[in-house]
């Protein structure tokens, strides 16, 4: 694409001064291929030759799975498209990048890369599957017990870490650093081997592409009272390979407490906080915070929710009770808008995005007349093609706010636990309700052993489920386990 850049006509397609846009200058050991810097001896053409994935070529519908790509001509800024959906992407060489599928309708789907004007597609080269989970509940001990809300993610070697939370429901003077990682392959829970650099609580972790795990959030209230001495400016990585966390080389621009993070299809990380209405993003290249302006909305979205919409965009909104807002952030522009309102105001819920793209909510706690905090049974429907918001004709068993809840491999949701009506610290409940978005119904699932709530969950990458930080607030000790509902066995 030829421009005037100075006083010069040059190509942006091929410039290495101005390549993609004037004065964007490659690296000395870098060549302007279409548009894109690339680390390379010679611009390559653009192709996908094969895809390796746990399940050869496939993977759950319900998104989160690792595939490595190989081909020629990848660089960065690359994307990569599973059918409509966008996955998130890494770059590490020409020849090969790191992909984390987003969810997707069953079957097979072309996968479309695009670097610069060149874009290149291999037809059906992925295949979306589905499979069920077994029950009865199993249970496993952590050595420390982990209530409200620790940190949760499925690391790229299928472990899973849990990172924080606190022994005493309520209590940030009773905060921990430390983690545990709980090994599918072996079903055993082991201690990290240090700890975090501050006590964190209600708190977020989040795989990176490079295998790597970012954690953030502080041990406070939502107003940054009751810090129980910790920094939450600070940030960790955990390294897999060594099982050990360090600080961030920055720190946050903002102190973070009560967080929701997730991963952009760049490669970055999204945060947001109950005590900003601003979101900040982790640049792991640049390994640097920046914080975007929310210029939508002036509301902090407390004990709110954030999502992955398919098309990369992230959806987060909610909050407190009266809070119907809900924000887009776009990862291309770094840009926040604002998009349609929740039918409900809806506090301490949980959300997902389903594999044929619409984004449900689900539960949360509203305020009724005389100030009595109710869950609520009711599911909304985000629908991203028209911004719009409808309320679910079907509904759960009961209300349900501060549960977890998990998308699974078979496409429906399992809603678990929670507080029900009306909210008071003794009125959790061990039920689980299995929602259907495609049949539109909701269906008893097998309980918990425990009685849960203020707890979290995730799917992790053969298909199973895993809840964690359960304890009602009033006690004087969180939950000692982790929930654990095996993924039945796939053919392939």
């Amino acid at each position: 694409m030829t421009q005037v850049c100075g006083a010069a006509c040059v190509d942006t397609q091929s410039d290495t001064a101005n390549c993609g846009a004037c004065g964007h200058q490659c690296g000395a050991s870098a060549l302007c291929c279409s548009g894109a810097c690339n680390e390379t001896s010679s611009c390559a053409t653009l192709s996908v030759t094969s895809i390796e994935s746990p399940l050869m070529g496939a993977g759950w519908q319900s998104g989160g799975d690792y595939l490595t790509l190989h081909g020629t001509g990848f660089a960065a800024p690359m994307k990569v498209h599973l059918g409509d959906g966008r996955a998130a992407v890494r770059v590490i060489d020409p020849q090969t990048a790191r992909v984390k599928t987003p969810p997707g309708p069953l079957g097979f789907v072309d996968v479309r890369v695009d670097v610069g004007s060149q874009s290149t597609v291999m037809e059906g080269g992925f295949r979306y599957r589905t499979g069920d989970l077994m029950t009865p509940w199993q249970q496993k001990p952590l050595s420390k017990v982990r209530g409200e809300d620790p940190a949760i993610t499925v690391l790229q070697d299928g472990r899973t870490l849990v990172a924080g939370g606190t022994t005493v429901p309520d209590k940030t003077a009773m905060a921990l650093d430390t983690a545990e990682i709980y090994t599918r392959e072996t079903d055993t829970v082991t201690s990290a081997a240090n700890t975090m650099s501050t006590r964190r609580w209600q708190n977020s972790a989040v795989t990176l592409l490079d295998g790597t795990a970012l954690v953030v959030g502080g041990a406070c209230d939502d107003d940054l009272t009751m810090c129980n001495g910790s920094d939450p400016l600070s940030a960790d990585l955990f390294d897999p390979a060594t099982n050990m966390f360090a600080p961030t080389k920055t720190k946050l621009n903002v102190p973070r407490v009560y967080t929701r993070a997730v991963l952009l299809v760049d490669g970055r990380v999204l945060i947001s906080s109950a005590n900003s209405a601003d979101f900040e993003v982790y640049d792991p290249d640049a390994a640097t915070f920046t914080v975007v302006t929310n210029t939508a909305s002036a509301k902090a979205h407390l004990y709110g929710f954030i999502a992955s919409l398919r098309d990369g965009r992230v959806l987060i909104g909610a909050g407190d009770m009266s809070n119907t807002t809900v924000d887009v952030f776009d990862p291309d522009t770094n840009t926040i808008t604002a998009t349609g309102a929740l039918n409900q105001g809806r506090s301490m819920l949980t959300a997902h995005t389903l594999p044929d793209g619409r984004v449900l909510v689900i539960g949360g706690a509203s305020s009724s007349a005389g100030g009595i905090i109710d869950p609520l049974d009711s599911i909304e429907a985000f629908d991203p093609k028209t911004s719009m918001w409808t309320t679910m004709p079907y509904k759960m068993s009961i209300g349900r706010a501060w549960h977890a809840s998990a998308l699974v491999r078979d496409g429906t949701i399992l809603a678990m636990g929670g507080y029900t009506v009306p909210m008071q610290c003794g009125s959790l409940i061990d039920t689980v309700d299995q929602i259907d978005p495609v049949a539109g119904v909701v269906k008893p699932f097998a309980i918990l052993p425990n009685k849960n709530t203020e707890w979290t969950a995730v799917t992790l990458l053969d298909g199973s489920v895993l809840g964690v930080g359960g304890g009602a607030c009033g006690t004087s000790m969180a939950l000692p386990d982790i929930d654990f509902l095996p993924g039945a066995p796939t053919p392939m």
